[in-house]
């Protein structure tokens, strides 16, 4: 393989795990704020009234700002909350572990001292919605709905190996090239597939999963991602998976309007 290719096959594999370049370069519709947790600074971002609160979690590599879009336009029917997780954006790194388990719990805390109360809409994408399906799954009493935004199947990179499909990781030597909280979460989320599986059944909130289908995966690759997340959203008892036909892994950035109307579909039921 040329050197060309090779760095190609990267960035796609780079753009399978992360989300959208986060925004706040080119300026942002939400401002955010510094709260302190547990003596460390976190950059969080608040708006709207009215609940659920909606609850944003980002993707892999990046902070809060790749919501912005979807944020601003649920904001003015709801109240939402996003953040930039420890090491990303304004937040100050931590010691802490980064495996989802550990995230989840950060986030409900989190939560709790800026006096948002459950029950949440829980909104994440890629990697940010599995930390949201556990989150969902570990704590259903505090969840009215749950979207998630073409997550990271906690199983796929499994499915790949047994599948003999290629391009679903992320090489070794790529890896070493990302910043240590990422190098962290990369290697921690193996451990997210047990943690979801002993976590038990998702609870009678709708979960809505939200699905791209061009990931510059092989056919075979798009084929598993797309069957992995119906049957995901297959195994909730209000559970509906959403397709997004030719679109690629960052919905949230690329069909803004769709993923927030989803959300405040959920939102509305909320209420009803």
């Amino acid at each position: 393989m040329t050197r060309h290719r090779t760095v190609l096959a990267v960035s796609r594999m780079l753009f399978l795990f992360a989300g959208a370049a986060p925004l706040a370069a080119c300026g942002t519709n939400l401002k955010p704020h510094i709260e302190r947790m547990e003596g460390r600074a976190v950059e969080v971002v608040t708006a709207g009234t009215g609940g659920p609160s909606v609850v944003f979690e980002a993707g892999f590599g990046n902070d809060w700002a790749p919501w912005d879009r979807v944020a601003s336009e649920v904001a003015l029917h709801a109240r939402v909350f996003a953040y930039s997780r420890p090491g990303y954006g304004a937040s100050d790194p931590t010691s802490t572990p980064r495996d989802a388990g550990h995230i989840v719990e950060e986030l409900r805390a989190l939560l709790r001292a800026g006096g948002h109360a459950p029950p949440y809409l829980l909104v994440g994408h890629s990697f940010g919605g599995t930390y949201m399906e556990l989150f969902a799954r570990l704590h259903p009493e505090e969840v009215s709905g749950l979207v998630l935004v073409d997550p990271r199947h906690a199983d796929f990179s499994t499915a790949c190996a047994e599948a003999h499909i290629d391009g679903c990781g992320i090489p070794d030597g790529a890896v070493k090239s990302l910043s240590r909280v990422e190098q962290d979460e990369y290697h921690q989320f193996p451990l997210t597939s047990g943690a979801i599986r002993a976590a038990g059944p998702f609870g009678s909130y709708p979960v809505r999963v939200l699905t791209a289908t061009s990931h510059g995966l092989s056919q075979a690759g798009e084929t598993l991602w797309v069957s992995m997340l119906a049957s995901l959203a297959s195994e909730a008892p209000d559970g509906r998976q959403v397709l997004f036909p030719g679109a690629d892994h960052n919905l949230e950035h690329n069909h803004a309007t769709e993923v927030a109307q989803a959300i405040l579909a959920l939102a509305a039921a909320a209420h009803d």
